[in-house]
C-alpha cells in the first residue's frame, strides 16, 4: 500500500473517475485515479487512517496498487500534452510509459487484467490484489477448491501474487527501482560521477538483502543489476562488483534448478533459471 501525506496549500479538487499523476517519494510522478472510497476494498480503506493528511485515494496504473495522498502530491493529468510527452520519449522506464499508455488507453489495462486474471464463473472481476474482498467465505473457499483442480497455471499467479505481498519483496522492488533510476537505460556518460557513491550504496543494499529465486524472479533485479555491468564507469568498482553478484546468483539458484530437475530436463531447467535470473 502506499502512503503519502500532503502540505496545507491551496489546490484543484479532484472528483472520483478523474485521472491524475500522484508523487510517491523517491517514485517519479505515476499515472493514477481517483477513486470513490465507496468502490475500495475494505481491507485497502483501512490503511488510509494512517497516513497523515491524506484527502485522496488513488488506483496506480501499471501496478494496480492503491495509495493515498495529500492535495500537494496530486497534479493534474492533461492528455493532449501527455501524448506528446509519449511521443517525445520523455517517460525514462518501461513500466511508466506502460502506466501512461494505461491511462491514456484505460482498455489497455482491462487487457492486462483478462491476462493476468483469467475470468472465472461466478467471480466478479474487480481491479488490484484485493478483488475476493466482497466475496462470501463459503463460496471462496468452493472456487479455490474448484481452480486448484482446474487451472494449475492459476494456483502459480495465486502464489506470486502472494510473494509481492510480502515485506521480503517489497524491500527487494523498492532497492531494484533505487538502482534502475541510476543505472537502467543510461547511455556512455549519462551517470554523472556524483551518483557513483548511491549507485554503490544501492549494491551494498543489494548484497546485503537475503535474496531467494523468487525474489529475483519475481522483482527482476538481475536485469537491473546486468545492465550495470555492462555500462562503461569509469571506476570499475561498480562493474566488479555487479557482475560478482551476477556470479553468485547463477552459481547459487543454477545448482539447485539442476538439483530439483529430472537429469532428461536439467538443461531446460538451467536455461530458464538463467533467463530469470537475468530478467
Amino acid at each position: 500500500m502506499r502512503q503519502q501525506g500532503g502540505k496545507s496549500q491551496q489546490q484543484l479538487e479532484y472528483s472520483p473517475g478523474t485521472i491524475v499523476f500522484a508523487k510517491l517519494k523517491g517514485y517519479p510522478w505515476w499515472p493514477a485515479r481517483i477513486e470513490s472510497d465507496q468502490n475500495v476494498p475494505a481491507k485497502v480503506l483501512k490503511q488510509k487512517s494512517k497516513a497523515k493528511g491524506a484527502l485522496y485515494t488513488v488506483f496506480f496504473y501499471g501496478s494496480r496498487d492503491y495509495g493515498f495522498f495529500g492535495p500537494d502530491a496530486i497534479r493534474p493529468f492533461h492528455h493532449e500534452a501527455v501524448e506528446n510527452d509519449l511521443k517525445a520519449k520523455k517517460f525514462k522506464t518501461k513500466d511508466l510509459e506502460l502506466a501512461v499508455r494505461q491511462a491514456l488507453n484505460p482498455s489497455l489495462l482491462k487487457e492486462a487484467e483478462e491476462k493476468i486474471q483469467p475470468k472465472r464463473r461466478g467471480r466478479k472481476a474487480v481491479v488490484g490484489d484485493e478483488d475476493t474482498e466482497e466475496a462470501p467465505q463459503k463460496k471462496r473457499r468452493k472456487s479455490m477448491s474448484a481452480e486448484k483442480e482446474e487451472s494449475p497455471i492459476t494456483q502459480v499467479n495465486d502464489t506470486r501474487e502472494e510473494i509481492k505481498k510480502t515485506p521480503e519483496y517489497k524491500k527487494v522492488y523498492h532497492i531494484r527501482h533505487k538502482l534502475q533510476r541510476l543505472v537502467y537505460n543510461k547511455k556512455e556518460g549519462e551517470i554523472p560521477k556524483d551518483d557513483y557513491p548511491k549507485i554503490l550504496e544501492v549494491i551494498k543494499e543489494i548484497e546485503e538483502a537475503p535474496l531467494t529465486y523468487n525474489l529475483l524472479r519475481d522483482t527482476k533485479i538481475g536485469k537491473v543489476v546486468k545492465a550495470a555491468c555492462v555500462y562503461p564507469f569509469e571506476d570499475s568498482t561498480i562493474k566488479e562488483r555487479c557482475q560478482q553478484l551476477m556470479k553468485t546468483w547463477k552459481a547459487t539458484f543454477l545448482d539447485a534448478a539442476n538439483n530439483q530437475s529430472p537429469s532428461s530436463s536439467s538443461q531446460a531447467a538451467r536455461e530458464k533459471t538463467e533467463d530469470n535470473l537475468d530478467g
